[in-house]
């Protein structure tokens, strides 16, 4: 009886298995898998999410996921969310010789120039971005001042101490569709990150898998 009684308290004490429900859930040691889709380097892949960083504009905070494969290429993941449309961000950073390859750097250039609106149109494709990139863009964004943080601040206010985050300059241009988009990040001292990015629909994501412990009751 004593043993009875035993178990079915353990059984009762059991920690709650932790579920994820939608990609915003995402934390550090999670795996996920994508659905076919025209990126190699996606389709039918899973990823650990190795790490998570923060962006920080005036009027929006975007949580980065780190994906990390079996592939050489980081992948970045952000789930961006206005009103009640979702999408996913899905991300490469791409070397100064791609860009050259992608694009005429003196139009490439007006990016950061001019606030007209610029136009991007696209020369060759190199393999390896094969399906990232598509034949014409527009300007959105120009000289957009946000904040880079490194850790998950989803849970509390980012910190906001003068020294806290690497501030930066935040250009975007997108293609008719809202699929594409070209990304550049400069930091103090002109150091620039171009980033290759594909939207696609929170469905892509095929499946989760929790990778932190259970949740204790």
């Amino acid at each position: 009886m004593k043993n009875l009684f035993k178990a079915i308290f353990s059984q009762d004490d059991k920690p709650e298995t932790r579920r994820l429900t939608h990609p915003r859930e995402l934390t550090t040691g999670d795996i996920i898998k994508f659905q076919y889709l025209p990126q190699n380097e996606l389709s039918n892949k899973q990823f650990e999410i190795s790490n998570i960083n923060t962006y920080d504009f005036e009027d929006r905070k975007l949580t980065e996921f780190v994906l990390r494969g079996d592939t050489p290429e980081m992948i970045y993941l952000t789930v961006d969310e206005t009103g009640d449309e979702a999408f996913l961000s899905v991300s490469r950073k791409i070397s100064r010789a791609d860009v050259e390859q992608l694009f005429d750097l003196d139009e490439f250039a007006e990016l950061f120039d001019s606030e007209d609106h610029t136009q991007l149109n696209r020369q060759n494709e190199p393999e390896h971005l094969k399906s990232w990139t598509t034949a014409h863009y527009q300007q959105e964004i120009y000289a957009e001042v946000g904040y880079f943080h490194k850790g998950d601040f989803r849970a509390s206010g980012v910190p906001e101490d003068e020294d806290a985050g690497d501030e930066f300059e935040y250009y975007l241009a997108i293609d008719s569709t809202r699929t594409f988009v070209i990304e550049a990040e400069v930091y103090d001292g002109g150091e620039t990150d171009v980033i290759v990015t594909i939207r696609r629909p929170i469905t892509d994501i095929e499946e989760m898998w929790p990778g932190s412990p259970p949740i204790a009751n």
